[in-house]
């Protein structure tokens, strides 16, 4: 069943995380209900009692209606973003007032409640868009898509950068995903505003640039951790912040409770909003999602640079030579046969890879004294047999490197295992990056004393620094 342990577990999470995101996404979109729309009323206090009635009793807590002096006030509040719409009230007639940029779910569902209020009123109701969609833009949907289309690229930039430049100065280690948010500003503004016409390039660079640090930084903070902590940063920016975006229509007012107070914290809603206020309002309504976005870089950048610098100067320390200089980080070649003893050893050296910033190589030498029964017939058996050894001793290696999340190589040699040991050591030397360390734990097996012991025989022959774990 072990063998079997990390491909359930793979299973398990991946189907934890499908039905955590359908419930997420379903309970915000199945069944949407408005609540507390801001709605601006031109009327006479009688009619803006008749009307807020009317509203309460069809869509309890849907709108929250506020009294105007003029037409002219109402529409500046929409143009700036304030307000979903206005209802203007007319001697004999009723005059709606919508932005459908600022989202169609809340503009379809203030028609809906409005036209149900004049019907009952036998009163005619003209509906005016006094912020439509641009015409390459026609639902007013590509702000949030914008912000979409970035947001996976930004996780992977910010997971695989931590990855691949976790041995590199650490200049380099932050400056990773600040580059890569610029450049996906750039090219998402420009492809932006070549597919749907939204221009404003430099503004929604900027915007996607600052979101896509956003994510990236602190995703990157997360994988130099302990990479399993990147799935935090899914769960975060996908899992929950999708949803309570309110996606493409609008519809972050028509959600649950808790994701309707997530909405504002969230990177992906704050930047879908910051681009459609870019485009659509003038730029009213940014600035709160921009100090948003600048709280999640600014944050995720000053963790990656203190994670980085300790994990550099713990390096720096631990790779100074005799002579004062510091020196390459050397992989680590562990002998590993599944006992007490070498699983100590093995713990030991991942955590002296995880300060290092080295690489393990876990050496399992499967050296058989006798190859095969008296007869020669159970020569399959005992090979099977080897097999399943080798596989749990791989198991087992994997199990322990994992609680420290360094690179490892697992290699099965024929070979006796002092010779294993030193043959592998030996391809590291071979390699430019410096020489190897060898860590081995004390001798766990009785046929020590008839066979030897591995560690005496590394101090005496090998030609690289041996640690042994007792």
């Amino acid at each position: 069943m072990a063998r079997f342990r990390p491909h359930t577990g793979f299973i398990v999470a991946n189907g934890l995380f499908a039905a955590v995101f359908v419930v997420l996404v379903l309970s915000a979109f199945h069944a949407p209900s408005p609540h507390g729309l801001p709605v601006g009323v031109v009327a006479p206090a009688t009619v803006t009692g008749h009307v807020q009635n009317a509203l309460g009793r069809a869509v309890p807590g849907g709108f929250d209606l506020r009294g105007y002096g003029g037409e002219a006030a109402a529409r500046a509040a929409i143009a700036h973003g304030q307000l979903t719409g206005a209802l203007i009230a007319a001697p004999g007639r009723l005059r709606l007032l919508v932005a459908q940029a600022a989202g169609a779910a809340p503009a379809q569902a203030l028609t809906s409640a409005i036209g149900a209020v004049a019907a009952r009123s036998r009163l005619p109701l003209t509906v005016t868009d006094v912020v439509p969609p641009l015409p390459g833009d026609s639902m007013a949907l590509s702000p949030f898509f914008v912000i979409l289309g970035v947001v996976f690229p930004s996780l992977a930039a910010g997971s695989a950068s931590a990855l691949v430049f976790r041995r590199a100065r650490p200049a380099w280690c932050v400056a990773a995903p600040v580059v890569v948010a610029v450049v996906a500003g750039a090219a998402a503004a420009a492809v932006a505003d070549g597919v749907a016409g939204l221009g404003h390039y430099a503004a929604i660079a900027g915007i996607v640039a600052l979101f896509s640090l956003a994510v990236a930084a602190p995703t990157a903070a997360l994988g130099r951790i302990r990479p399993p902590l990147v799935a935090a940063a899914v769960l975060v920016f996908v899992v929950l912040g999708i949803p309570a975006s309110g996606g493409p229509s609008g519809l972050a007012s028509f959600g649950p409770g808790f994701l309707r107070v997530l909405h504002p914290a969230l990177p992906v809603g704050a930047a879908a909003g910051a681009v459609r206020g870019a485009v659509y309002f003038d730029g009213f309504g940014t600035a709160g999602p921009l100090w948003v976005l600048a709280a999640w870089a600014l944050a995720g950048v000053a963790a990656l640079t203190l994670i980085t610098a300790r994990r550099r100067r713990v390096s720096v320390a631990a790779t100074v030579a005799s002579n004062g200089r510091p020196s390459l980080p050397a992989d680590i070649v562990v002998g590993f046969d599944n006992s007490a003893p070498a699983r100590r050893a093995l713990g030991e050296a991942a955590r002296l890879a995880a300060a290092r910033s080295a690489s393990l190589r876990v050496v399992y030498a499967d050296h058989a004294v006798i190859d095969s029964d008296l007869s020669g017939f159970g020569h399959a058996e005992m090979e099977a047999a080897r097999d399943r050894d080798a596989a749990d001793a791989a198991t087992a290696a994997a199990e322990i490197v994992a609680e420290a999340c360094v690179p490892y190589t697992f290699e099965r040699r024929r070979d006796a295992p002092a010779d294993a040991i030193l043959a592998a050591a030996g391809d590291v030397a071979a390699a430019p990056e410096g020489g190897p360390v060898i860590v081995v734990g004390r001798s766990g097996h009785a046929a020590r004393h008839l066979l030897g012991s591995v560690p005496a025989r590394l101090l005496h022959h090998s030609p690289y620094p041996v640690l042994t774990i007792p």
